[in-house]
């Protein structure tokens, strides 16, 4: 894919300097500049063909969509998904082909879901949806044929971070469920560093869109909070935490807060299995197939790194 090139404006002195407002408001104006052209809409992803069920489910703050991929036994385990997309996009549609295949192989339950988007629904609206919709289905386990003891958790970018916030909270809100494994796969979380002062690379996302997607997340100092940037956390709140697989990308700008927190789990105790795949860039795992868009065929390392966590969730939860 060809670099982004972004207005003179736009460049590292200015943005750094501009205000929330200004940078939520940029992206809103970004967001309709990068529309299909000729008046195209984005097509609706309720029109998708999936291979779960779609379902609402009550949160404190509304109902939230899942699709529900069910196992062939009763009861059975289930894994918990969440999709990527800045905080800002994606749906729980995205990952349908990857949901399917653990599904599939494991013969699990499994949950992906689609928690509610900034700017509309800033921190910690999606945090909430994700520990909300986990504990409506521990308390309707036997509704849906799941094991409460067989639980696990993960997420791609974004939700990579709602999955870490989602144990952090579990342990410490001392919530009646706790999960067998948790899956970070690229994921942001430390959202207190300015995008400009992580790693670059014209692979990687842009620090002009991360800076933009942190501000619709978060307000100024929200940063700093580990159920916000879980990175961030002492090694003393993290233990406790259940085993990690904690997949990063070399061309990634998120490489290193990921590894940090690796580092900062294994230091606490918590069994980690940590890769960094060499060549790939964010997003990688989820062209596997090439199915995810036309225009992003297959990574080499995406077979490698499903595999890493399927195996990860037979291990733990079968």
């Amino acid at each position: 894919m060809e670099p982004i090139t972004f207005p003179d404006f736009m460049n590292e002195e200015n943005m750094r300097k501009m205000s929330r407002e200004e940078l939520v408001n940029l992206f809103l104006m970004m967001g309709q500049a990068m529309l299909p052209s000729g008046g195209a809409e984005m097509p609706d992803p309720l029109t998708l063909p999936i291979a779960g069920e779609r379902m609402m489910v009550p949160t404190r703050d509304g109902e939230v969509r899942c699709i529900l991929y069910r196992a062939q036994r009763r009861p059975a385990p289930v894994y918990f998904d969440m999709h990527g997309g800045g905080f800002v996009g994606g749906n729980c549609e995205d990952v349908d082909v990857w949901c399917d295949m653990a599904r599939k192989e494991l013969d699990i339950n499994v949950i992906s879901i689609n928690y509610r988007k900034a700017p509309d629904h800033p921190w910690p609206a999606g945090a909430n949806d994700a520990f909300d919709v986990v504990s409506w289905f521990y308390a309707h386990a036997e509704e849906f044929g799941i094991d409460r003891d067989r639980m696990a958790i993960g997420g791609h970018s974004a939700g990579g971070n709602l999955t870490a916030v989602t144990c952090l909270r579990s342990v410490l809100e001392n919530a009646p469920f706790r999960f067998r494994l948790q899956i970070l796969d690229y994921p942001p979380l430390d959202l207190k560093t300015c995008a400009f002062d992580k790693f670059q690379h014209p692979m990687a996302i842009p620090p002009q869109i991360a800076i933009m997607f942190d501000a619709c997340y978060i307000a100024p100092g929200q940063g700093g909070d580990p159920l916000c940037s879980p990175a961030v956390a002492e090694v003393e709140m993290l233990k406790g935490q259940p085993p990690a697989v904690v997949i990063t990308a070399e061309l990634d700008s998120l490489r290193t807060e990921g590894e940090l927190y690796a580092y900062k789990l294994i230091q606490a105790g918590v069994p980690v299995r940590a890769r960094r795949f060499l060549g790939s860039a964010h997003g990688f795992t989820m062209t596997l197939g090439g199915n995810r868009m036309p225009m992003m065929p297959e990574d080499p390392n995406a077979p490698i790194a499903c595999r890493m966590m399927l195996d990860a969730l037979r291990e733990y939860l079968l």
